[in-house]
């Protein structure tokens, strides 16, 4: 155990070391993809939303995301960042209508059934440049949720709708392809998305 200990702080020391060594061309490289000169940045994508409200149960869909980058200079100092208000609109569908929570015996729900989400999040995007190509995300805020479900004309079940808002926290890479191409990726709370951006 002493062993892995001392094991485990040498490569720690050795790891911060090059972190503090390789500093200045970092920053200096980030800073460069930073400059970057687009004032908007437009992104549709694909989703997997883990939880098609009201039934909470999977579903697939569609969304394109606008961010307008606010404030260039964030506030790491030692590494290029910047902060990002994107807004946007998601539609994810499900064709399951039976709560998963439902203990067993669950009721008899139909298999005509379909769900669907209708959303709008409004975000903080941050953004911190790993190396001129790459940078990490950070999404921070709320998503506006309209749901309907409907049971294909079964009698005995009712269609309804409802609205509700969920905070939204997203995390992935953005890879820079192009001059004015980038290929952003999140996971988080509600989906997983993989998208196309253009800079403008």
């Amino acid at each position: 155990m002493r062993i892995l200990g001392r094991t485990f702080v040498g490569v720690w020391v050795i790891a911060s070391a090059a972190w503090a060594v390789t500093a200045p061309v970092r920053a200096q490289s980030a800073r460069d993809s930073a400059r970057t000169n687009y004032s908007v940045e437009i992104e549709p994508h694909g989703l997997v939303q883990w939880d098609v409200e009201p039934f909470n149960h999977s579903g697939f869909g569609l969304g394109l995301r606008v961010s307008i980058p606010v404030i260039r200079n964030g506030p790491l100092r030692t590494i290029a960042n910047s902060i990002a208000i994107g807004f946007g609109f998601d539609w994810a569908h499900s064709g399951h209508c039976h709560p998963y929570y439902d203990p067993p015996p669950r009721p008899p729900y139909p298999d005509g059934c379909d769900v669907d989400n209708f959303e709008i999040p409004v975000v903080a995007e941050w953004n911190v440049f790993l190396t001129d190509r790459i940078s990490l995300m950070v999404d921070l805020g709320l998503d506006i949720r309209y749901e309907i479900w409907g049971y294909d004309d079964i009698a005995e079940y009712d269609d309804d709708d409802d609205v509700d808002a969920y905070p939204q926290l997203l995390i992935g890479p953005r890879f820079i392809v192009g001059n004015n191409i980038a290929i952003p990726i999140r996971i988080g709370w509600p989906y997983f998305s993989v998208g196309v951006s253009f800079l403008l």
